[in-house]
């Protein structure tokens, strides 16, 4: 399993190789004998390739195979995803319906704000007052007795955000912080989730997750085409 102290190496050398790119000196001198250098290591190699991909807009799968490569690419995706601050996370949801309160929402949890809008978007569109078939309301679309407020109650932003945001959370972390399995249980519930081992063969929660993950990765792709990242990566 990929350790958050190795994707924090890797963002931090990346990051280290971005803004030697950005500040190189240009000039027309003849180079100095260059010193000798290591070879880059393989692994390091392939984990570049992989986030190049993670970053151009024609290279993402779309569907149930966007799930399967996050899995797949789980280190490579980390650092595509851990890659810029908070706050430039912040900024960017922002921008959004709801935006200050996502982001203050999503700080009090732990949480990636960008997830959080994401989930908000295909839940609601952004709709304080959605409710569905079944009685999900707000912004979130939480049942009343998930959420232990009552529907009125829950379609005020702040509550529904606090609420929905509190179970994603703890549901990342009862899912070791698989994005798929907390999303279907977000969707279907933790027992569909157990009942089948994973994914459930629920074509509503199927497409729930791959909307999620679609737009979550969207959201970064636009942080790093605002910070030229993409740009510097396909230099390399």
């Amino acid at each position: 399993m990929f350790r958050r102290s190795q994707c924090r190496r890797y963002v931090i050398a990346l990051h280290a190789l971005l803004f030697c790119l950005l500040t190189a000196p240009v000039t027309t001198e003849p180079a100095a004998t260059p010193a000798p250098t290591l070879a880059p290591d393989a692994r390091e190699v392939a984990l570049l390739d992989e986030l190049v991909d993670w970053v151009a807009d024609e290279s993402r799968p779309d569907g149930q195979a966007l799930a399967q490569t996050i899995r797949q690419k789980h280190q490579s995706f980390e650092v595509f995803r851990s890659f810029h601050a908070a706050g430039e996370r912040r900024a960017l949801v922002r921008r959004l319906p709801f935006g200050p309160e996502l982001a203050r929402v999503a700080e009090r949890y732990g949480l990636d704000c960008l997830l959080l809008a994401a989930v908000v978007e295909v839940e609601s569109s952004f709709n304080p007052q959605a409710l569905s078939h079944r009685g999900a309301v707000g912004l979130m679309q939480l049942m009343p007795s998930t959420a232990g407020h009552d529907p009125v109650r829950l379609t005020d932003p702040e509550v529904n955000l606090d609420a929905g945001a509190r179970y994603l959370a703890w549901l990342l972390r009862l899912y070791d912080g698989d994005l798929t399995l907390a999303l279907a249980a977000y969707n279907a519930g933790p027992g569909a989730v157990e009942r089948f081992g994973g994914l459930p063969p629920y074509r509503e929660t199927q497409r729930f997750v791959e909307k999620v993950l679609s737009i979550y990765v969207d959201h970064h792709r636009e942080l790093w085409q605002q910070s030229r990242g993409g740009e510097l990566l396909a230099l390399l």
